[in-house]
């Protein structure tokens, strides 16, 4: 059987999980996603200080959604239930957060943030 290993985009949604539920703050997948893309909103206003936010642009909330299920499945990431939405959130596990750990530790130097073009797509011009 093959081992999985964590790859650098899995260690963005582990370093996302895990400086959410640093400010006790538990995610769903539309929130890692909207963080790793780099939507702004009033929800993930007071997280664009997260170093992996805006760093996975080109990721579609289907993505996302497999790097948690994988994640989730090997054990690095649990399940939280909040009682007044009766939603499961995401939380790391004492693995997830061990292995998010040691890579900050060897990878000092931050995530490259990246922007969307910016141009716009329909212009009058006279």
């Amino acid at each position: 059987m093959k081992e999985f290993k964590l790859n650098q985009t899995y260690f963005k949604a582990l370093i996302t999980i895990k400086a959410l539920n640093d400010a006790h703050y538990y995610p769903l997948n539309e929130g890692i996603y909207k963080i790793l893309v780099g939507i702004v909103d009033d929800e993930t206003k007071p997280f664009i200080d997260i170093d992996t936010f805006g760093t996975l642009i080109s990721f579609s909330s289907k993505k996302v959604c497999r790097l948690t299920m994988m994640l989730y499945r090997y054990g690095y990431i649990g399940r939280v239930f909040d009682i007044n939405t009766k939603q499961l959130y995401f939380s790391l596990t004492d693995k997830g957060l061990h292995a998010a750990e040691v890579f900050l530790k060897r990878h000092k130097k931050p995530f490259a943030r990246k922007s969307k073009n910016s141009s716009p797509t329909i212009v009058k011009i006279d």
